[in-house]
């Protein structure tokens, strides 16, 4: 009996022990199970609010695990740097006319003239070319005595003219749009050939069919010719002057003082220092210089050169001459530099000489960081005016041009170069690709910019 008895307090104490396990086993997962998110299991993301025993309080909804919020994209830098190109005289003459006259429906056609130099316009936020002549209209304006000398007749093409009193038709400035062209200077002295009426139809063609298109050197009113232009890209703005020499015909300031922009000291000053006040860079460009004349500056370039430096201009682009100058880099008392492009030559034209037919790009960089604010670039492309010989006399017997094409010298080459129409004439008979080569060098130098397509520094064309 004894014996029974310690076999069942043995069993009751074995028993004992695996409870007393058990139990401490219990305890021990009841207390990690709760360091990690609840008797539940669940994770602390999913969890929502638990009670002690792991359950949710009744009504308790378990959020939606929160996305990873996407890292936010790292701005693109606003540009410091603002460029311009800028090309001389876009001049019709009566070779031009007739190229892209059809004399069936009587229309013109000038949509391949800048077919090879428009990669180079849209490769800068701005591109300024010089539009010499009015694009007055049909408005029966009648041509002068050489028109009648050489033709027989004043009304050829209508109101369209060439030399000597020019009057261009639209379709010339929807052209140049095409071609990339954004600013238009038109104070030359060819604006008031045909009087104020065609100055003001040259203002309302721009306004009306391309009113972002920037417009200087003629007005409609006198409001317009007080306001100083500016345009502005990249939070960089450049004030744009533009003035000529004086007039073939007074015409049109006769009639309306403020309708072309003349170079007048007292003026000029004025609208430097103002524009000066509204801008971070002002750029002038004179119509002036004499005609022909590649190594000679006259008395009225050094002094307005003067002028403008004095005055803290930061480039001056001139035209005029039908024929490159030289370009230099000037630095004022004060330490501020300017660059000068005395002549960019012509743009599209018919001249006989060889030298004519070399013609400049400018080209510029603004930059500005903070307070620093510097022309970063000032160099130039040189360019051809290409055209081939036609002996399809013009009225009574005056021989044709045909085919005008601007191309970069860089593009040009000797096989074109054999083909242009200058060689037909004494004046022109020098004209090579190899000779172009060495006047561009003669008057730029180490000046010269050579676009590279293949590593252009990031810019895009327009």
């Amino acid at each position: 009996m004894k014996r029974r008895n310690r076999k069942i307090r043995r069993i009751v104490a074995w028993v004992a022990v695996i409870l007393i396990a058990v139990c401490l086993f219990l305890v021990i997962k009841s207390f990690f199970g709760d360091s990690n998110g609840g008797g539940s299991g669940e994770t602390p993301s999913g969890s929502g609010s638990l009670t002690p025993g792991g359950k949710k309080p009744k009504g308790t909804d378990t959020p939606s695990p929160s996305p990873s919020p996407s890292p936010t994209p790292t701005p693109s830098p606003t540009p410091n740097v603002v460029s311009m190109v800028a090309v001389g005289d876009n001049l019709y003459d009566w070779y031009m006319l007739e190229d892209g006259y059809n004399r069936e429906n009587k229309t013109f056609d000038f949509s391949h003239n800048y077919d090879y130099i428009s990669q180079y316009v849209r490769m800068a936020d701005f591109a300024v070319v010089n539009q010499e002549t009015p694009l007055g209209g049909d408005e029966g304006y009648v041509g002068d005595d050489w028109e009648q000398k050489y033709f027989g007749s004043r009304t050829i093409w209508g109101s369209y003219h060439g030399y000597a009193s020019f009057n261009t038709p639209d379709e010339v400035g929807h052209q140049l749009v095409k071609a990339g062209f954004n600013i238009i200077t038109m104070a030359t002295n060819h604006s008031s050939d045909h009087g104020y009426k065609a100055v003001q139809n040259s203002v309302l063609f721009w306004r009306n069919n391309y009113p972002d298109v920037t417009l200087l050197g003629i007005h409609d009113s006198d409001a317009d010719q007080k306001k100083i232009t500016v345009v502005e890209k990249y939070g960089i703005k450049i004030a744009l002057l533009n003035y000529t020499y004086g007039l073939n015909k007074g015409s049109a300031t006769n009639e309306a003082p403020y309708s072309v922009d003349v170079l007048e000291e007292a003026r000029v000053r004025n609208d430097i220092a103002r524009a000066k006040d509204m801008a971070d860079f002002v750029v002038v460009f004179p119509h002036w210089g004499i005609e022909y004349e590649m190594n000679s500056l006259d008395e009225k370039q050094r002094r307005f050169t003067k002028i403008f430096l004095e005055c803290g201009v930061d480039a001056v682009v001139g035209a005029h001459p039908h024929i490159c100058q030289k370009m230099e880099w000037l630095t004022g008392e004060d330490g501020h530099r300017m660059v000068v492009y005395y002549s960019l030559g012509n743009f599209i034209s018919i001249f006989k000489q060889s030298e004519c037919n070399l013609e400049g790009m400018a080209y510029l960089e603004f930059y500005k960081e903070g307070d620093k604010k510097e022309v970063r670039e000032g160099t130039i492309i040189p360019l051809v005016n290409h055209w081939e010989y036609c002996n399809t006399p013009i009225g009574t017997g005056v021989n044709n041009g045909k085919n005008f094409r601007v191309y970069a010298l860089q593009d040009y080459s000797e096989e074109l170069a054999k083909q242009h129409g200058c060689r037909q004439y004494g004046k022109g008979s020098s004209f090579t690709y190899a000779y172009m080569q060495k006047l561009a060098t003669q008057l730029w130098g180490d000046n010269i910019k050579v676009v590279d397509w293949n590593d252009i520094n990031g810019i895009k064309l327009r």
